[in-house]
């Protein structure tokens, strides 16, 4: 399980706020986790972020981040739960796969998909 920290202070509107990444796959187009975070009394919301552009290697590699908004949630309750987040604006007309690097998750994750 991967830790993506951020400060125990966070607050409302912050994407900064901390979790976990407990499984992580591509799924077709999809780039699926499974997210832990500590709340309980509201509304979260994941956003997945390009940290930059893809590599010139080949196969290209791209970093990848989830951003984590939990609207100042004072909640002590661990929760987990699952996100799927659409790949497709990630592909490199040039090739067929890259490699994505997320951050959080050690092992990288190959997407494949037609040129």
């Amino acid at each position: 399980m991967g830790a993506c920290s951020g400060p125990k202070w966070a607050t409302k509107g912050d994407w900064n706020h901390p979790f976990s990444i407990a499984e992580a796959a591509v799924d077709g187009d999809s780039l699926r986790v499974t997210v832990q975070y500590g709340g309980g009394f509201r509304d979260h919301t994941f956003r997945l972020v390009a940290d930059g552009a893809a590599t010139k290697s080949l196969p290209r590699q791209l970093r990848l981040r989830i951003e984590h908004e939990g609207q100042g949630d004072p909640g002590r309750a661990l929760i987990t739960r699952d996100e799927a987040f659409d790949l497709t604006p990630h592909r490199d007309p040039t090739q067929s796969r890259i490699v994505l690097l997320l951050g959080g998750w050690d092992a990288p994750l190959e997407y494949v998909y037609p040129q």
